[in-house]
């Protein structure tokens, strides 16, 4: 028969418990990342500076699939600055590529004096989504457990 003292009273080598406390402080931490870093994922394309009338738009060709993004936002960012805007228009017409159907929206924005310039383009950057690591995780399937 076992002696359940024997069990019991066995001495566990320190370095046990540090390689516990190790992983236990590693999971910790990439949970609480998962829960607190947002991944923010962005649109890039390109405007084009107009002038009518002494005021300055930006005339961009937006895939339709990705106009959604000019509509629900209202900042966009070129050349690290942000930039408030608001729609002016966007046409009934479409204009075809070999791969995409691009639809023309016009921007009214205040542009800095250096932009200021026009038919002169620019690399706009806008937000797509803000989301949280753990979000992107439940999305790529298989992750019941997160629910």
């Amino acid at each position: 028969m076992i002696d359940s003292r024997i069990i019991l009273n066995r001495k566990i080598r320190p370095l046990v418990y540090i390689y516990i406390m190790i992983l236990i402080i590693c999971a910790l931490s990439l949970i609480i990342v998962c829960m607190l870093f947002h991944y923010k994922e962005y649109y890039f394309f390109k405007g084009t500076v107009i002038e009518e009338e002494n005021s300055y738009y930006l005339k961009c060709y937006i895939p339709i699939s990705e106009t959604k993004y000019i509509t629900l936002n209202d900042t966009l960012t070129t050349d690290k600055k942000t930039y408030k805007y608001s729609i002016k228009s966007i046409s009934e017409e479409y204009f075809s590529d070999k791969n995409d159907t691009y639809q023309e929206v016009v921007l009214n924005i205040n542009l800095d004096n250096k932009y200021r310039y026009n038919n002169l383009v620019l690399n706009l950057k806008l937000l797509k989504e803000d989301k949280m690591v753990i979000e992107y995780l439940k999305e790529l399937g298989g992750t019941k457990w997160l629910n």
